[in-house]
């Protein structure tokens, strides 16, 4: 199974009418946040870093939906 980054991209795009740049943000930003996720489900990061780390990324990756994500 290969992903296909930037059709993935193309179907934000569309589905929220952005651009493919902040589309493609989006989708760092969803990908940073799965690993995030499993760094903290492992035990690899508490909860008060996973916070801190998401907050970064929010300012990393300036997704146009983070009022979503929080």
């Amino acid at each position: 199974m290969s992903l296909d980054i930037m059709k993935i991209g193309a179907d934000i795009a569309e589905e929220h009418r952005m651009d493919m740049v902040q589309s493609a943000k989006e989708v760092e930003y969803k990908m940073s946040l799965k690993l995030l996720e499993i760094l903290k489900r492992r035990g690899i990061v508490s909860d008060v870093e996973y916070a801190q780390i998401d907050a970064l990324n929010r300012q990393s990756f300036s997704p146009a939906l983070q009022k979503v994500y929080v």
